[in-house]
């Protein structure tokens, strides 16, 4: 019975993940989404939309109930991810389709931020120990920017990129030692600026640029992080009475991805080399009594 914990055949066998309550009829509405763009992405699959077509073929996979189906399928109509075709006579046989944005969602091929889950799930790809207090300013901002919130959803950007970019820093400071003094001074002094410390920052990476991985030490991928920063927490993020348009909200959205995930590739990099010299460290003999 669809709802229930356990299905028929035709659901795969789906179970549907408990809630924040502890309720195992839950399905988290990310997943129902993804369910649907797959099953309308599907070559020749079933898309027209009555209830015993499309929406019985989003049941049986994923568990869920009927009403939750009919749901999932308006909200990406919503969204500009799928459309209504009523090309056939009565309305059962009209066909959902999916709209260009909607292609794009379903390829996982790009940081498409009207794609939420996907947008999401390709950053946890590249860099599955992304910061999990930034993936939660992320989703908003790309919920925001869903709602045309442009605005909010640049300024919960712009907190996403800053947390990543402290704990990048933190990081360099504990490898670095020494030669990061300023830089650590830098993040505990609450007076300092982002760029005061970016600038500190930048100082320690240059130094360092011969032994960084390959594509991390990029001077214009550390500008145009400085940049995010700048736009998203400095000028969106105090009432100064900037604008951000759907254009802008969406180019933030498009390059953050890719250089939330370097900047926490380079955080491993150097928590890597802190804990292997403390490993050193502690394996040296020891002199004196």
């Amino acid at each position: 019975m669809c709802g229930s914990t356990t299905h028929t055949a035709g659901a795969r066998g789906a179970r549907r993940p408990p809630s924040p309550s502890g309720d195992e009829g839950y399905l988290r509405p990310m997943d129902l989404r993804r369910h649907a763009i797959e099953l309308l992405a599907t070559p020749q699959g079933e898309t027209r939309f009555g209830s015993s077509y499309l929406p019985a073929q989003i049941v049986a996979r994923s568990g869920c109930r009927p009403h939750e189906a009919h749901a999932a399928l308006w909200g990406l109509l919503g969204e500009g991810i799928a459309y209504l075709d009523p090309g056939q006579q009565g309305p059962d046989n009209w066909n959902w389709r999916l709209t260009e944005v909607g292609l794009l969602a379903a390829s996982g091929g790009t940081w498409e931020p009207r794609d939420p889950d996907g947008f999401l799930r390709r950053l946890r790809m590249q860099a599955p120990d992304v910061d999990p207090a930034a993936l939660v300013y992320l989703d908003e901002s790309l919920r925001a920017f869903g709602a045309q919130c442009y605005l909010s959803s640049s300024v919960m950007l712009g907190v996403a990129a800053e947390q990543v970019f402290m704990g990048l820093a933190r990081a360099v400071v504990t490898a670095a030692g020494a030669r990061a003094t300023k830089l650590g001074k830098a993040l505990d002094n609450p007076r300092s600026s982002q760029n005061t410390r970016f600038d500190e920052l930048r100082k320690v990476l240059e130094s360092d640029r011969e032994s960084l991985p390959q594509g991390l030490a990029d001077p214009l991928t550390l500008d145009a992080v400085t940049d995010l920063l700048r736009v998203t927490r400095n000028d969106a993020g105090h009432p100064s009475g900037v604008q951000i348009d759907e254009d802008t909200a969406r180019t933030h959205l498009a390059v953050a991805g890719g250089y939330l995930a370097k900047m926490t590739e380079l955080r491993n990099h150097f928590e890597t080399i802190a804990l292997q010299a403390a490993a050193a460290s502690s394996a040296a003999p020891r002199s004196g009594p």
